[in-house]
């Protein structure tokens, strides 16, 4: 029998699941895709669209169709490597990158502009009361629903409404032409933007959330579990898309009042400081600072959770803890040394998250999950490397690296996208030739072992 969640349960659950999606990147991206593109916006919007929300999306269906855990998704891989990759990409968009920077963002743009005089010391005080904050509402995680789809995020709902319709009743400009890379191909540019925004690797995260917060609402079957997570994935991508729409109108618009702006966050201050003048400050230091929390608890959940199931001797309220601790540690270091500190990780993760997202949407079809799984899964991480290696400048490899320019996609960190497709195609047919050996090991396997 199926189980049954009440309509207002899904809606919370969306809006959950949206508001853990929409960090400060989010609410920064897009104002400068539309300043950029001028003109030509909606051809960049939607480029941007595919990657920044349809991906997501995909993904949140990807991992709800085997159960919500990164493990289920990557079962065809060897165990080994299954802990070393969940691990760097729940540290990674978790405590040791993405999640330190909200503190980072949310103190710059929301309380910066409010301290007479800001050091050292103001930073520590707002990070520490942050995340313990996000470990209050993280040490429950069943309950996130009420806290966070019913409580925090109607806020952040309504102030996003008031900044997203003011440039559509109030304009304070007119698109004009688009500039640099939008102008050759605004669609293409999109496209790349949204790919950035890192999404998809908060999709693989949020699975599991999604998956606790209804199993603690009764729902435990299997198909009940994927039905509603697949509704809820639906709920947030329609969100994010009316919230992109309209921060793509408002950049779209905003040459007058932010020339040559340096990123989004600069368009989106001067724009409400126009518009509301010291009310517009509060408003955009309430949207951040909202945003950046409920990114902050989804990822700090999903990492405890995944740390959790992996150390059975370890609490999760203690894994909780020390994560928040690690966070304020590394949200007091400097933004652009977290950055650069951790972007070719990014870079080698993102390929391979992509690939794991589209592998678990065609698993049932292939003929030899384990031989397509693995191959295009080792192509993905060999060109991803080889991606970082020709960025990097060695001249000694420069010889080696040239032939590998002509692939398409090289300057735009995509060169690991047609070798993968490639493979995967050719591995479809050889599975048919090469069946699974009958005592081989599957993904359920895989499953039971852990």
């Amino acid at each position: 029998m199926k189980q049954k969640l009440s309509l207002q349960n899904i809606v919370g659950m969306g809006f959950m699941v949206f508001a853990m999606f929409l960090g400060a990147g989010n609410l920064i991206f897009p104002p400068m895709v539309g300043q950029l593109a001028g003109t030509d916006v909606w051809y960049a919007a939607a480029g941007f669209l595919i990657t920044g929300v349809g991906l997501p999306l995909l993904g949140i269906v990807a991992i709800s169709r085997v159960g919500g855990g990164f493990n289920g998704i990557s079962g065809e891989m060897p165990k080994t490597l299954i802990v070393l990759l969940g691990t760097c990409i729940y540290l990674i968009i978790g405590p040791l990158y993405a999640v330190p920077r909200t503190a980072l963002v949310s103190f710059e743009v929301g309380f910066l502009p409010f301290l007479p005089e800001a050091g050292a010391l103001s930073q520590f005080i707002f990070s520490v009361v942050f995340f313990g904050l996000s470990w209050y509402l993280c040490v429950r995680p069943g309950k996130l629903l009420e806290s966070v789809g019913k409580l925090i995020t109607p806020a952040l709902i309504a102030l996003l409404a008031i900044l997203g319709l003011s440039p559509i009743f109030m304009p304070l400009g007119e698109p004009g032409s688009a500039t640099g890379a939008y102008a050759e191909g605004a669609f293409i540019k999109g496209f790349l933007e949204g790919y950035l925004t890192m999404d998809a690797l908060a999709a693989l995260m949020f699975g599991i959330v999604i998956i606790t917060n209804l199993k603690s609402h009764g729902i435990k079957d299997k198909t009940s579990l994927c039905h509603y997570s697949i509704i809820t994935g639906f709920i947030a991508a329609i969100g994010l898309t009316l919230v992109y729409l309209s921060l793509f109108y408002l950049g779209a618009t905003s040459r007058e009042v932010a020339t040559n702006p340096d990123n989004g966050g600069q368009i989106l201050t001067l724009y409400v400081q126009t518009l509301f003048g010291t009310s517009g400050t509060v408003l955009l230091a309430a949207v951040v600072t909202l945003a950046c929390l409920t990114t902050a608890i989804g990822c700090i959940t999903a990492a405890s959770e995944y740390f959790d199931e992996m150390l059975k001797q370890v609490s999760y309220r203690t894994i909780v803890t020390v994560i928040s601790l690690v966070c304020v540690c590394f949200a007091n270091m400097d933004l652009n040394q977290i950055i650069a500190l951790f972007e070719p990780v990014l870079l080698v993760l993102y390929p391979i998250s992509i690939t794991l997202i589209f592998l678990g949407l065609v698993r049932d079809w292939l003929p030899n999950p384990l031989l397509s799984y693995r191959w295009t899964l080792a192509i993905a991480l060999f060109m991803s490397v080889v991606d970082i290696l020709m960025t990097s400048g060695f001249p000694l490899l420069e010889p080696i690296m040239r032939p590998l320019a002509l692939i398409p996609g090289h300057d735009d960190h995509m060169l690991w996208l047609l070798p993968s497709l490639v493979v995967f195609l050719t591995t479809v047919p050889l599975g048919f030739v090469f069946p699974p050996s009958p005592d081989g090991r599957t993904q359920e396997d895989t499953l039971k072992c852990e």
